[in-house]
Order: structure tokens, then C-alpha cells, then sequence
């Protein structure tokens, strides 16, 4: 890893620094990245000033409609500004979304013929060393919890404390997001493995890829972990199939069953959240996501077009969250004899008051609360019973303002038609290039799959951590593929 920074020019090395301190702490600190980010274009600048005339590198800039791809879509955004009402939003949303524009820009018009395969490596292991050390410093918080604060054992693994000590978070991370981190540093720990022939740099990544492996357990992350399984499988297909290694992949294929076995016999409560979410909605009892995949339908049909605007997606999803829940309302039918007038009123009373006492709480007590409530106050509890998780589920959703969990729908919502054909083509170019150029990568490949697969439960690309993430691995990797025809420094 040391050699890769000999040979470089001042500013080149400079600028290099920079790529691998971002890559460090992405994973940790999205403020601390954007530092990172300044400093790397500000050594761009100085670089084309005194070392490069600025000059373009022609490898970079034949494939230029993918980066243009990335810099469309931030203008549709900005332009989507002008007919936001919510100005402040607007202003507020567009500079989270910079990276968008600002990456594609560093990596098609700063020349980065330097930024070799190995370097690209480089950047790559930095990325895993910020994530193991993100992990163990938490980890280690955990145990000084549990040692000297009298917190159980489940400290280590509680879904809302691992990343947090007295309710305050230790890292400002979603767990959604760290489970993105993982899963890629995952695949290229995996790859490195079989394509590293330092015995140091195997064992390394085999201490690695057992960390990572457990992490989306620790988090409790149900997408990370089914995202887990679908990259473990994507390496395996790629080991046996594209490699043409059958027994090394039948040996590994066996030691990804152990570890997911050991994973769902080690972390109960972790496997607790799958068999209870499947439980809930054989019995009718509803899951979150589907509920917002539901109350979203509405914003999305009437801003299917143009969006309603960066600035008003928030508010056009809390619009369509209250219209799904006046619907929930009005399925709750009324008993025989009972006074309609008083009947409107007393259906939003119930609910109000079961919602009151059981907040987001979905055990038997609660229908038995609803069954003893529900004929004086004129209501059917049949209709209570079909409706009463989904009006919790909505009401909790409002009372919290959530966003759609689904990163295709909040760009319907935000930009319309345009915005989801260009953030479709993300995943797409690479595909096309791939077969255009007779070439294929599993870490690149892998990081389209984990970022769209987590699209369909979690807004991704709607927080800074995200963002950053994915279009500065999205363009490394892509540099990495397809402007670049050497693995010397």
C-alpha cells in the first residue's frame, strides 16, 4: 500500500491523499469526508495551476455520457427548485445533492492517469480499514457500557444502541447505510482474497471478511442482511462460473452457509425481526414498508410527470401519509342503530385513543383494548380489527415524518419521469459498457446491486452519508474499469 504514494508529484500526491482520507471516513462521518472532498478539489485546482495546464485525459473523457448521466440528474433537481414552494427545502436539498455534480465533474476533468488499478486497490482497503474501525470503536463503547454502566449483554446488540451510548449516537450513522459500507467492503475483500498473493494481505482480508460478514447482524438490518445473502451468492455464481474455480467454490459456498448459520443461531433478536415481520403480515397486522408503499401511491400518481419539486417532496409525502390515512378511517363501519352524525367523530375517537394508549405497540392487548371500546362508541370491531395496525402504522409514520423507504419513490415524488429514467440509467451504463468492452467487474457489479437492491426499502440517495458513498464509488470503480488499460503504478 506504501509504494503506491512514491512517484507521484506533489499535487498528484496531494490529491491522492485526499481520495484515500475520504474513503477512510465515509464510512464514519460524512462531515469529516467533506472535508476530504474540499481539500481534493482544491488540490485539483492547484494541480491543473502549476503541474497539469489542465489538460483532459482522453481515457477519461470518451466514456463522458455516464458522467453526464450523473451531472443531468443533479440539474434536474436544481431546475425542479423553480417550482418548489418550500424555497428554504429546495436550497437545503440541492446542496445535499452536490455530489452528484461535483464528482462526475473531478473525475472526467481532472487528469487522474496516475490513479493506476493498484492505487484504485489502495483507495479500496483504506475504505474496509475505516469500516473495521468504525465497527470495533463501537463495539468497544458497547463493552465499556456493559462493564462500568450496568447495561445487559444485549448492549452489543440492541438495533438502537450499537451506534449509540445514553442515546446519543457515537457515530451519526444509519444502519441502513453502514450496511451498504459492508456489503461492498465485503465483495472486495472477497475478491482480494483470491486475487492477492501477499499471505498477509489473505489473512487480512480473511479477518475482514468474518467482521463484515456478522456486522449486518450486529445492526440488526434486515435489508443488510438479505442483501448479504444476494452478494454471497453474486460471488459465488461469479467464483464458480466466471472464474472457473468449482472447487475452490464448493469450499467457499460451504463456508458461506457456516457463517450465515452461525449468524442466525448467534443473533436471535436479530432473526426475531425477520420471523416477527412475517408473522405480522400473515396475520394481517401490516409491516411498515408496505404501508408506505401504499400511502406513497398517491403522491406518486399526482407528481408522476415533472415531481412536485426538490423542495416539496417532503411535504407531498406527508400529504399522501394523511389521505391514506382518512381512507383508513373511513373503512371503519358503524353498528346497527347508531347515529351517523355522532359516528364520524366517534371512529377517529377510538382509534385516537387506542393509538394514545398503545402507541406503535401491536400485541393482543390492543385488539382486546379495541374489542372493549369498540361498540359504545358505535363501531364495528370487525372493521376496527381489518384496520387498526395499518391506521397505527400510518399514524406513527406521520407523527415521525417518514419518507417513502424507497429511493425510486422519492424521485418520482421529487422529479418526476426524468429523474427515475436517469437514476435507472446509473445502473445501467456500466452494464452497457461491460458488454460493449467485453470486460466484466464484481466489485463494481456488486456495488450497482447493493445500492439498488437497498433502494427498495430505504431512501439511499436522500442523505448526505449515502450520496457521497455511492457516486464517489460509483466513479472510483468506474475510473477503475473503464479508464484504465494498465495495473502499474
Amino acid at each position: 500500500m506504501l509504494l503506491s504514494f512514491k512517484g507521484l508529484k506533489p499535487f498528484q500526491l496531494s490529491e491522492y491523499i485526499f481520495l484515500v482520507l475520504f474513503a477512510f471516513f465515509v464510512p464514519m462521518s460524512w462531515r469529516i469526508a467533506t472535508y476530504a472532498m474540499i481539500g481534493l478539489f482544491v488540490c485539483t485546482i492547484l494541480k491543473g495551476i502549476f503541474e497539469e495546464g489542465f489538460k483532459i485525459n482522453e481515457l477519461q473523457y470518451r466514456n463522458k455520457f455516464a458522467y453526464f448521466i450523473f451531472i443531468a440528474f443533479w440539474i434536474v433537481y436544481a431546475i425542479s427548485f423553480l417550482y418548489s414552494e418550500n424555497t428554504a427545502e429546495a436550497r437545503v436539498q440541492i446542496g445535499k445533492k452536490l455530489s452528484f455534480l461535483l464528482f462526475p465533474l473531478f473525475f472526467m476533468a481532472s487528469n487522474l492517469s496516475y490513479l493506476t488499478k493498484d492505487r484504485v486497490r489502495t483507495v479500496m482497503y483504506c475504505f474496509v480499514w475505516g469500516i473495521l474501525t468504525l465497527f470495533v470503536i463501537n463495539l468497544f463503547w458497547a463493552g465499556y457500557d456493559i462493564l462500568f454502566k450496568d447495561y445487559s449483554i444485549t448492549r452489543i446488540t440492541s438495533p438502537h444502541r450499537f451506534f449509540k451510548s445514553d442515546d446519543v449516537f457515537l457515530m451519526p450513522i444509519h444502519r441502513a447505510h453502514f450496511s451498504l459500507f459492508t456489503c461492498l467492503a465485503l465483495v472486495f475483500c472477497f475478491v482480494e482474497l483470491f486475487s492477492s498473493k501477499l499471505l498477509r494481505a489473505k489473512i487480512f482480508n480473511i479477518i475482514s471478511l468474518l467482521i463484515l460478514a456478522i456486522s449486518p447482524f450486529f445492526v440488526t438490518s434486515r435489508a443488510g442482511i438479505l442483501c448479504e445473502i444476494l452478494v454471497f451468492f453474486s460471488l459465488w455464481i461469479w467464483l464458480m462460473f466466471v472464474k472457473k474455480k468449482r472447487i475452490i467454490g464448493i469450499v467457499t459456498g460451504a463456508a458461506i452457509v457456516v457463517m450465515l448459520v452461525f449468524g442466525y443461531f448467534s443473533f436471535p433478536k436479530t432473526i426475531d425481526r425477520f420471523t416477527k415481520a412475517i408473522t405480522r403480515v400473515k396475520e394481517g397486522k401490516g409491516d411498515i414498508r408496505l404501508t408506505l408503499r401504499n400511502s406513497c401511491r398517491y403522491a406518486i400518481a399526482e407528481n408522476f410527470v415533472f415531481g412536485a419539486g426538490i423542495g416539496d417532496r417532503c411535504d407531498e409525502t406527508m400529504k399522501a401519509h394523511k389521505k391514506y390515512r382518512e381512507d383508513i378511517i373511513s373503512n371503519i363501519r358503524p353498528i346497527a342503530n347508531v347515529n351517523l352524525k355522532d359516528f364520524e367523530q366517534n371512529r377517529r375517537l377510538l382509534l385516537d385513543s387506542i393509538d394514545r394508549k398503545y402507541d406503535n405497540e401491536y400485541t393482543d392487548k390492543v385488539y382486546a383494548y379495541a374489542e372493549s371500546i369498540s361498540k359504545p362508541l358505535g363501531c364495528d370491531y370487525n372493521s376496527v380489527k381489518e384496520n387498526l395496525a395499518e391506521y397505527q402504522i400510518i399514524d406513527h409514520t406521520i407523527k415521525h415524518e417518514l419518507n417513502a423507504h424507497n429511493q425510486f419513490s422519492d424521485t418520482i415524488i421529487a422529479v418526476g419521469l426524468i429523474g427515475l429514467i436517469l437514476l435507472i440509467s446509473f445502473y445501467l451504463s456500466p452494464i452497457y459498457l461491460w458488454f460493449k468492452n467485453k470486460n466484466f467487474d464484481i466489485v463494481f457489479f456488486s456495488l450497482l446491486i447493493i445500492v439498488s437492491f437497498n433502494s427498495l426499502f430505504e431512501s439511499v440517495l436522500e442523505r448526505q452519508m449515502g450520496i457521497m458513498f455511492f457516486v464517489f464509488f460509483y466513479f472510483l470503480l468506474f475510473h477503475a474499469n473503464f479508464c484504465q488499460q494498465t495495473n502499474d503504478n
